[in-house]
C-alpha cells in the first residue's frame, strides 16, 4: 500500500496535464516544455482576424477548455478557461502563480465561501469562479495588453 501512493500521485499528475501548455506573459513558443511529452488533447486554431492579437484554443483530457490571447509579438497576454475542472493555474499563470497566490491567500478571509476569487494589481488580473463540474475564469497581465484593445471585450 505504501508504494502505491506515489505511484497514484504521479498518475494523477500526468493525467491533469494541461494539453497545451498557454503560460501567462511566456512566448507561444516557449509555452511547450521539453519534457512534457504529446498533448492528451488538442485542438488549436487561429481563430481571430484581428491584427491586435492571435488566439489558440485548447481542450483538455478533462473538457476544460484553455484561449490563450498572444500579441502580435506571440507573447500570451490573456487567458481564459470553463469546463468540468479548474485548470492547473500554476502551470497557466507561470511566473505570475506566487503573486497570485499570495493574493488570495490574502482575499480568503475577506471573501464568503462561494464568491468568485478576483485579483487585481499592476501586473497582474484574476477572475476565476465556479463548483464541481463548471469552472470559469480569467487572468490577464493589463501591462501586456496590446494599446487599443478593449480586454473586457475579449473577457467571459
Amino acid at each position: 500500500m505504501p508504494l502505491l501512493r506515489p505511484l497514484l500521485f504521479s498518475l494523477t499528475v500526468l493525467l491533469c496535464l494541461p494539453s497545451a501548455w498557454a503560460v501567462l506573459g511566456q512566448p507561444l513558443a516557449a509555452n511547450v516544455p521539453a519534457n512534457a511529452g504529446p498533448p492528451l488533447r488538442s485542438a488549436l486554431a487561429s481563430t481571430t482576424p484581428n491584427p491586435l492579437y492571435t488566439t489558440q484554443v485548447s481542450t483538455q483530457d478533462s473538457g476544460t477548455v484553455v484561449t490563450e490571447y498572444a500579441n502580435t509579438s506571440g507573447v500570451v497576454f490573456a487567458l481564459t478557461w470553463q469546463g468540468p475542472v479548474l485548470p492547473p493555474l500554476e502551470t497557466l499563470l507561470g511566473s505570475y502563480f506566487s503573486n497570485f497566490q499570495a493574493a488570495a491567500d490574502a482575499s480568503r478571509s475577506r471573501r464568503s465561501l462561494g464568491t468568485p476569487l478576483q485579483i487585481q494589481s499592476d501586473t497582474l488580473v484574476v477572475q476565476s469562479s465556479g463548483r464541481m463540474r463548471h469552472f470559469s475564469g480569467y487572468a490577464y497581465d493589463p501591462q501586456r495588453v496590446p494599446s487599443g484593445l478593449n480586454i473586457h471585450a475579449l473577457l467571459p
